[in-house]
């Protein structure tokens, strides 16, 4: 896990999506064309600014006790399929294993 905190602010909120972005390698541009928006809005998202719903959304959370917590995982490694040779094995290679 490369990181985990409880989001208690919409601050707190973008520190955990600029995290999630960059461990995914992702620039704001090529994130904010993945979800179909534009940099400016993630921008904006990770500096905790223009976010009024989103800071009642924690006022409310703040009056009724219920917290939130994030994750963001490392990046998943690729693993070869079960019918993929491993990176480096050549055609001989996958022809030998599967005589014997």
């Amino acid at each position: 896990m490369a990181a985990r905190g409880e989001v208690t602010n919409t601050d707190a909120l973008g520190r955990m999506l600029q995290q999630g972005r960059m461990v995914s390698g992702l620039t704001q541009r090529e994130l904010a064309d993945r979800v179909d928006t534009d940099q400016k809005y993630i921008w904006s998202l990770e500096s905790g600014k223009n976010a009024i719903i989103l800071e009642r959304i924690f006022a409310i959370m703040r009056e009724t006790g219920v917290r939130m917590y994030m994750e963001v995982d490392e990046p998943a490694v690729d693993e070869p399929a079960a019918d993929e040779p491993a990176a480096g094995a050549t055609d001989s290679d996958s022809a030998d294993a599967s005589r014997g």
